[in-house]
């Protein structure tokens, strides 16, 4: 079993770093060379991937996205950076999403505020902490459906130049912080003389996968030239958050915007 005290420990040393994707769609992709993933319009607690899931009601919780990405230089040197925010979705389906925000001109940090509505069909943001204009902008988000996502397009490989070859394994379910979890891992080789590499390197993306909750509870990404990133949710809590969350703070005004707002991950 796999405890969360695992990711804690892998983050506490302290940016930010929908159904799932059907298995034979992966192995399709795999074996066209498309590097393939094992999850799609999945939520992993990001800002982006919430933008990009399909609706989940009914299945409520609380939850810190935290992020850890290392790499070891030529030299020994360890160069390690982490991230973390917090993400909250209720029975209705709503999703908030507070990532910290360096853009106070005295560097007092700020959070930004995103709520995504799905009933109401808008994204809603604010920003709070510092001395933030005590404005909430609403634009129109159109949330995703089955029937809205349309296949990816596949552009013919460059025949002139050897292909990444992509494969998917089940491996062993787990069980984390109580929830069960399917464990897949997409394994891509890049062949020798892809991206000037005089022999194949081999990369791996491994996801922590609640079909309950239809969310990402951790993933894992290993390549050679990279280091290893992680991104899970910690303090996760299978509860209903308070619902004066996805209202904006009292005293602020309702602005509506032309465009979406600039998105982080």
């Amino acid at each position: 079993m796999l405890s969360r005290s695992v990711v804690a420990c892998w983050v506490a040393a302290g940016a930010i770093f929908a159904g799932v994707l059907g298995w034979a769609a992966v192995a399709q992709q795999a074996a066209t060379g498309a590097e393939a993933e094992p999850y799609r319009h999945l939520s992993n607690g990001g800002l982006n991937h919430s933008l990009d899931a399909f609706l989940v009601y009914g299945q409520p919780f609380v939850a810190e996205q935290v992020g850890k990405q290392g790499r070891t230089l030529t030299d020994g040197t360890n160069i390690v950076h982490f991230g973390h925010h917090a993400i909250y979705r209720d029975s209705a389906g709503r999703i908030r999403v507070e990532q910290p925000c360096g853009c106070a001109p005295d560097h007092e940090q700020m959070i930004e505020v995103y709520i995504l509505d799905s009933n109401a069909k808008t994204e809603t943001r604010w920003r709070v902490g510092g001395n933030p204009p005590k404005v909430a902008t609403v634009t129109q988000w159109v949330p995703k459906t089955p029937e809205t996502v349309h296949p990816p397009i596949q552009r013919p490989a460059n025949a002139s130049r050897p292909q990444p070859q992509s494969t998917t394994d089940e491996l062993r379910d787990d069980v984390m912080d109580g929830v069960p979890v399917k464990v897949v891992r997409v394994t891509t080789v890049v062949p020798a003389g892809r991206s000037g590499n005089d022999r194949p390197i081999t990369k791996t993306h491994t996801a922590w996968i609640s079909d309950d909750l239809k969310v990402v509870l951790m993933e894992q990404w290993e390549d050679p030239r990279d280091g290893v990133r992680t991104v899970g949710l910690a303090q996760f809590e299978r509860k209903e958050p308070d619902p004066r969350l996805f209202q904006p703070p009292t005293g602020y005004s309702i602005q509506t915007g032309k465009s979406a707002p600039e998105q982080g991950q």
